[in-house]
């Protein structure tokens, strides 16, 4: 009976997930540092760099990036 009405809302809350992961990845790749590349992947944002890890550790800036941007 209900069906169709869950369908549709599981297609719109797709469809505000996918927005949502698609504004923080731009926003993300705006304020980057140089090297570091963000991409939309499967329900997540990837971001990913050479020594991503160990920049990450000194990097202060580039751990408030990523904390400010999680909510």
């Amino acid at each position: 009976m209900f069906e169709r009405l869950m369908a549709r809302a599981a297609a719109l809350a797709d469809g505000a997930a996918r927005r949502r992961r698609d504004r923080l990845a731009e926003g993300l790749r705006e304020d980057a540092p140089a090297g570091v590349r963000v991409d939309p992947a499967d329900g997540a944002v990837a971001v990913s760099g050479s020594g991503l890890k160990r920049r990450l550790a000194s990097d202060p800036a580039l751990r408030w990036l990523i904390a400010g941007r999680r909510r």
